[in-house]
């Protein structure tokens, strides 16, 4: 006498949405095609991420990659070395792209006396930002500064004419940094109520004279 098995149980079958495409990858494409939306759309409150745009700033690469070079230089592990000459001041520059009614905050350590570095192109109509080193210790110098309707700056390092060798040890500039939104003016309570944020664009910071310089003497 044979044993008795139980029925078997049908299997249960995929729902289908409409169209005969399984319910879960209906659901997996309709999510999916959400998230591209919004990666492609965006919000109205997310910003891009602070970055440091300043190519090879910490002098890992050779100075070439990223810089433009006049003069010369030595460049030790991570330490750059520039030697003026008495018709050169050893300068290095790198244009740098950003974000037009932001603010960056940008730094360099450097020693030696008559070391500069400069941000120009700023397009907030207060001409150049100048910092400087003045003695053999290193210095952490910069600040946080403004943009107007610029897509491009440019930054710099150097020493002057006819002066002792100075040396770089990183160059950064990070940002963005955008302004926070302000209160709208209040309007008539018969108007509708305004729900535009403003965005007022940065103030430069003010900055200090730089040195009196030598006058460069001839070769």
């Amino acid at each position: 006498m044979r044993p008795h098995r139980p029925p078997r149980r049908p299997r249960p079958r995929p729902r289908h949405a409409h169209g005969g495409r399984p319910l879960g990858a209906a659901l997996g494409a309709l999510l999916l095609a959400a998230a591209t939306a919004l990666a492609v759309n965006g919000s109205a409150t997310a910003q891009p991420a602070p970055l440091d745009w300043i190519k090879n700033g910490d002098f890992r690469d050779p100075l070439d990659r990223g810089w433009h070079c006049d003069g010369e230089f030595v460049q030790t592990g991570q330490v750059v070395e520039g030697r003026p000459g008495g018709q050169d001041y050893a300068g290095c520059r790198q244009i740098v792209p950003v974000e037009a009614g932001t603010r960056y905050s940008f730094s360099a350590y450097m020693s030696g006396a008559y070391t500069f570095a400069t941000i120009s192109g700023t397009g907030t109509g207060t001409g150049e930002l100048t910092f400087w080193a003045d003695g053999p210790s290193w210095k952490s110098l910069g600040t946080t500064f403004a943009v107007g309707d610029v897509r491009e700056v440019t930054v710099t390092f150097h020493g002057w004419y006819g002066q002792a060798p100075y040396q770089v040890r990183h160059v950064e500039m990070i940002g963005p940094m955008y302004p926070s939104e302000c209160t709208p003016v209040p309007v008539p309570t018969a108007a509708p109520a305004s729900t535009q944020p403003c965005m007022p664009r940065p103030s430069e910071p003010p900055t200090s004279p730089g040195p009196t310089l030598p006058t460069p003497t001839r070769a």
